[in-house]
């Protein structure tokens, strides 16, 4: 999937890319005015953001560019597997909702690594602020840029390492610019350009799929094709199948796959979610920093609950498009799998070179700027605040004033701009493709701190020596598992062994279990000389607060509603109704 001749634009294009960015900087020059005046207002939009900017900016920093090329070139690759990675973080945004928005909210922290201090220490505060800091700008900041930067390479034949410059850049200059209340606000016109725009070619493309130009007519194409019951789909899904299970036959259009898959084991779904959905939701600085922000904890719930509604409905315009480009290119699956992999990355440039007109790539070129800089800006936002409070106020100057705390702010999000086009262009090296290389690594830093988070808020005797039992273990058995993988490929060791979704369950069970035993083998605190520590078990009254209390503004509602619409899902797109495989 090459990229072949530029992107051809007429003037219609740049007047629709240039309202849009006109659109885009009077937002961000409104929202950001007067916000530099204290610390909780450059970082927290002084804690009075509304639940639609909640959840708008919420969807906004969730769904970037990683997910248009790497989530759509790796449902290219595997089919509808790939929603239930999606699907599977709306249960645990359920789990969210009721359990650790309230403690969130109640708490009036700034930073995750300030709770964790009060529960359990300044050790523990640091491990995971420098822990944080390394995955915003490895995992997210980076494979963002680097993906905006390979979408806008390929369409406009620019070269790559200058295309993720600029792109970082500009992405983060409004972070740097306004703090929170610009992330969010930008957040909100952002995610509505971005779902628009992807919506658009996902219809234009299913309209191009048959002669009848019918979207139902083209969706049943597409389904059938991914059947793949015959011709070049069935040889191409025989190529795939050993790349991607060891029990023979592979199915593209379930989500229940087995316990080896490389991506979505069910294993993995079923127990993963507890580790790497609850660090990414609750413990993960940049998604939650806007809940941090919200009014009060309705409010909180509420955006939550529509971000759940988001990641509910993603795989049609985002997984789907994938499927689309497998029924109509499958001959590039008979190649290589490492070259097919650096081609399925290539997917969302072939989708738009073949099914989005000349005078709608105006638009397009707005989602792809949307998607950088959303993402961009909260990760950017979010890391300066982790390196204000958790390092610079914590340690270097504890007396530091509000002034002091914002510039030394504006001066870390720049640095962490410049850490993050650095590894973007380390990233553009690499042989994996973008999707797998943020999971693979959610995975290895989710389950350490997931346990101490769930230990610590089941259990009130959990102490700081538990969890930094767990931070050790947890690592130290996440290493171990992908280096014994690499040492010992398969069949060396059983299938189920190496997918980094079967990894993560097992690290967060080692590490919950490493910090009770860490707890226990040190004294109880005496009675009185340690302040009651918030757990489920004490907190019956927060945990009920914010649910609302009419049908249409329910948390309950809504949230259960989602809840059921996911479970259907995952039913619909299962053996049950696609029951057929193939393979070798």
């Amino acid at each position: 999937m090459g990229s072949g001749s530029t992107l051809a634009m007429l003037p219609l294009d740049y007047v629709e890319f240039f309202v849009f960015l006109a659109a885009l900087c009077v937002v961000g020059f409104v929202s950001g005015r007067g916000e530099r005046g204290s610390s909780s207002d450059y970082f927290l939009a002084g804690r009075r953001l509304p639940w639609y900017v909640v959840g708008g900016s919420y969807i906004a920093a969730n769904v970037s560019t990683e997910h248009f090329i790497g989530l759509i070139g790796a449902s290219y690759l595997l089919g509808m597997p790939t929603a239930l990675a999606q699907w599977q973080t709306t249960l645990a945004e359920v789990i969210i909702v009721f359990l650790f928005v309230p403690f969130l909210i109640r708490a009036r922290i700034t930073t995750v690594p300030e709770y964790l201090a009060k529960r359990f220490g300044p050790g523990v505060r640091l491990a995971f602020a420098l822990l944080t800091i390394f995955a915003n700008i490895t995992i997210f900041m980076a494979a963002v840029m680097y993906a905006g930067g390979l979408a806008l390479a390929g369409f406009f034949g620019w070269p790559l390492m200058w295309c993720i410059v600029g792109t970082g850049i500009f992405a983060g200059g409004w972070a740097v610019y306004g703090g929170l209340n610009t992330v969010a606000w930008t957040g909100v016109l952002t995610a509505i350009v971005k779902i628009g725009g992807v919506t658009l070619l996902t219809i234009l493309a299913l309209k191009a799929m048959t002669a009848s130009g019918g979207i139902i007519d083209g969706f049943n194409y597409v389904i059938d094709k991914n059947v793949a019951a015959g011709g070049i789909w069935h040889q191409a899904l025989n190529a795939s199948a050993p790349h991607l299970t060891h029990y023979g036959a592979y199915n593209r259009m379930t989500v229940w796959q087995p316990p080896d898959h490389p991506l979505v084991p069910w294993t993995g779904t079923m127990f993963g979610f507890l580790a790497v959905g609850v660090w990414y939701g609750v413990m993960n600085q940049f998604i939650v920093q806007r809940v941090l922000g919200a009014r009060d904890i309705w409010h909180a719930r509420m955006g939550m609950v529509m971000a759940g509604y988001a990641k509910l409905f993603l795989p049609l315009i985002i997984v789907l498009p994938g499927l689309i480009l497998f029924a109509r290119h499958p001959e590039f699956m008979l190649e290589d799998w490492a070259t097919a992999n650096h081609r399925a990355d290539g997917g969302f440039v072939v989708l738009v070179r073949e099914f989005f007109p000349a005078g709608l790539r105006g638009l397009l070129l707005a989602v792809l700027i949307c998607a950088v800089q959303s993402t961009i800006a909260s990760v950017v936002n979010a890391t300066g605040a982790i390196l204000t409070f958790d390092i610079y106020a914590a340690l270097i100057n504890k007396h530091a004033t509000e002034k002091q705390k914002v510039r030394f702010g504006i001066w870390a999000s720049m640095v962490s701009i410049l850490a993050g086009i650095a590894m973007a262009i380390a990233i553009s090296r690499m042989d994996a493709g973008i999707y797998q290389y943020m999971q693979t690594i959610n995975a290895l830093v989710a389950p350490p701190f997931a346990a101490i988070l769930w230990v610590g808020l089941l259990w009130k005797r959990t102490n700081g020596a538990g969890a930094i039992a767990a931070i050790i273990t947890g690592f130290g058995v996440g290493i171990a598992l992908k280096v014994t993988a690499l040492l010992l490929p398969f069949p060396a060791l059983p299938g189920w062994f190496y997918p980094f979704g079967n990894q993560a369950p097992v690290c967060l069970a080692l590490s919950m279990l490493a910090c009770v035993l860490g707890t226990l083998a040190h004294p109880a605190p005496t009675p009185g000389t340690d302040p009651d520590p918030v757990t489920f078990w004490n907190s019956g009254e927060t945990l009920r607060q914010g649910l609302g209390e009419k049908w249409y503004n329910s948390v309950v509602f809504w949230a259960g509603l989602s809840l059921v619409l996911t479970l259907a899902g995952m039913v619909i797109f299962s053996q049950l109704f696609f029951p057929t495989g193939t393979g070798p």
